[in-house]
């Protein structure tokens, strides 16, 4: 009776291991940003990169703003939740598989040293979520529409190329009663701060003790 109850006990954690640790959970459900430094301005707005202290982290993340209507200060915190872009549906879940591949775009204008088109990257998710009417420059509309082009062009991208990103969209605690706080994005890489687990490495703990579950099972039956 002893190896039959281990083998359900094992099966039972495995089970919670592969659960725990897909994808779509590989992060918390929600965090505490606070703005660690401003960014540089570009055609009177401040741009990609924002970044952040992550639940009291001193490490900093980047995030690229999706909200030109509202307003955060230097060193405001409050709550955030933390949603897969595959969450979303219809035409916001749209909007943001373009915002992604913007935001992995000006990741590569920064690596390039291309700093006018990473600005623009910045007016043109911008430009998204709300209507631009003074875009600092031409740059701006092709941006945008290299982002529809990508998302709406031959099926799109996979869905791997958005399983890369969050976005964060607050909830409650802004102290500067300026309104409500931007939308940001970022990458899925962080949760609370801290490196999210390798969730195949995880997956394969799982897999190894179920396995060893059903062999103690079999050996109970045998007997």
């Amino acid at each position: 009776m002893k190896k039959f109850n281990v083998g359900l006990a094992l099966i039972a954690v495995a089970v919670c291991a592969l659960m725990s640790f897909s994808p779509l959970n590989a992060y918390a459900d929600s965090v505490t940003l606070t703005l660690a430094s401003a960014p540089t301005s570009y055609g009177g707005e401040d741009v990609y990169p924002y970044n952040f202290n992550v639940n009291g982290s001193a490490t900093t993340i980047p995030l690229m703003c999706l909200s030109l209507n509202n307003k955060i200060d230097f060193g405001e915190s409050w709550t955030a939740s933390i949603s897969a872009i595959s969450s979303f549906t219809g035409t916001t879940l749209t909007d943001y598989e373009e915002a992604a591949w913007l935001f992995n775009d000006a990741n590569a204008a920064i690596a390039a040293n291309n700093v006018t088109e990473q600005e623009d990257d910045q007016w043109a998710a911008w430009e998204i979520f709300a209507t631009v009417t003074n875009p600092p420059d031409s740059g701006v509309a092709t941006q945008y529409n290299a982002a529809v082009a990508a998302v709406t062009t031959g099926g799109g991208l996979p869905a791997s190329f958005y399983q890369q990103f969050v976005i964060y969209s607050p909830t409650s605690g802004w102290p500067s009663g300026d309104g409500t706080p931007q939308i940001f994005i970022g990458e899925n890489s962080f949760s609370g701060g801290a490196p999210t687990p390798e969730t195949g490495s995880l997956i394969l703990l799982g897999t190894g003790m179920l396995g060893l579950a059903t062999s103690l099972y079999r050996r109970r039956r045998i007997a």
